[in-house]
């Protein structure tokens, strides 16, 4: 996805409705802004593991990952975004959707599907393989059952940058959440009894 963008120096007056941000990594570092409903748009979609080409008015064009982003939490707009540049061909790690597909035998029989890990983080080959989401398929799951991270199998050239044993996705029994509410609400002092 492209994101076009205008140069900008520090403190300089933006035009209506852009944002500034910047892009940098451990050898550069770039200020530009960009229209903010445009990256509003772009951000929606690519989150924090989608590839932007920022392409910069009579400059160059940078892929980037979004890093983190400023917002008015009174007016709710965005005031700035930090980038992370990437480099083509450069191993990167980044955290990727988890989605989950069929269901679960436990789900059937009164257990509940538990995403545990919603972003799993992984190490992609380049920028370019990064894949959109992990979709793990939970059909076979019964109650007590999991999934671990080294269980998925990943896009051609991905590795898992988290511990193999991690569970990603598991089934519950439905009687854990009723402990739990019970638990909650049993005295934690025992009531006094008078001698009579």
């Amino acid at each position: 996805m492209e994101l076009k963008a205008i140069a900008r120096e520090p403190k300089q007056k933006l035009p209506e409705g852009y944002v500034p941000a910047v892009a940098y990594n451990k050898d550069r570092n770039v200020s530009f802004a960009v229209d903010a409903k445009a990256f509003d748009r772009a951000f929606r979609v690519q989150s924090t593991h989608g590839l932007i080409d920022i392409a910069i008015e009579g400059g160059e064009t940078i892929p980037a990952l979004v890093k983190s982003v400023q917002m008015d939490k009174r007016r709710r707009t965005v005031m700035h975004a930090d980038f992370y540049l990437v480099t083509y061909g450069q191993e990167i790690e980044v955290p990727v959707p988890v989605h989950t597909t069929g269901k679960a035998r436990g789900v059937i029989e009164g257990g509940i599907l538990d995403i545990v890990v919603h972003n799993l983080q992984i190490v992609a080959p380049g920028p370019r393989r990064i894949p959109a989401e992990i979709v793990v398929d939970v059909t076979e799951l019964n109650i007590g059952d999991s999934i671990k991270a080294g269980d998925i199998t990943l896009p051609e050239g991905c590795r898992l940058a988290v511990d193999a044993d991690v569970a990603v996705v598991a089934v519950v029994p439905p009687q854990k959440i009723v402990e739990a509410d019970e638990d909650e609400s049993t005295p934690l002092v025992p009531s006094e009894q008078t001698e009579e």
